[in-house]
């Protein structure tokens, strides 16, 4: 499957393969405190260099099958990132994040059951996990919506945050 042929519809958004020039937006987004502190890997401020290797590499995780990396997107602008990364014997983990003006509008609960769909279906995986910081209430509500069960809590180091977080991991079953 080419990345550059997929777009994966809803309601109101679009998701599509992401490119190495969505990394100026991506950037403009992940600057935000309020954003990067959700994202247990992410430094604040982001560091561009970092960044926008990560974005050269998607193109490659999509051919080599170990990652779907997706922008998110209203009305052709771009206002987060979905993703199905880690993808390996028949499951993956998923994440997303969105621009703060985003939040409250429920684009990340229907960007995230478009994701979990096109993993499952498009992809056949037969399992999906995901994680969140256990303060990100939002963030687990989406994934309970999507029938994901809890599966334990777990310390990490968030970088975001420069402190050990308890993260809420959690299962979805196809």
């Amino acid at each position: 499957m080419s990345p550059l042929s997929v777009r994966l519809p809803t309601e109101r958004l679009v998701l599509r393969p992401t490119v190495p020039a969505d990394v100026v937006r991506a950037l403009e987004i992940r600057s935000d405190p309020a954003v990067a502190r959700n994202l247990a890997s992410a430094t604040i401020p982001p560091d561009m260099l970092k960044m926008t290797g990560w974005f050269a590499t998607h193109a490659q995780e999509w051919q080599e099958g170990s990652a779907y990396r997706f922008a998110i997107t209203l009305d052709d602008r771009f206002i987060g990132v979905c993703d199905i990364f880690d993808v390996a014997q028949g499951e993956g983990e998923i994440g997303y994040w969105l621009d703060r003006d985003a939040w409250g509008k429920g684009y990340g609960l229907e960007a995230a059951r478009r994701l979990v769909r096109f993993g499952l279906e498009d992809l056949g995986l037969t399992s999906l996990v995901a994680g969140c910081a256990d303060d990100n209430a939002t963030s687990a509500a989406i994934l309970i919506r999507l029938g994901f069960t809890r599966l334990a809590n777990v310390r990490i180091f968030s970088t975001s945050r420069h402190e050990e977080i308890t993260q809420r991991r959690f299962r979805l079953t196809a």
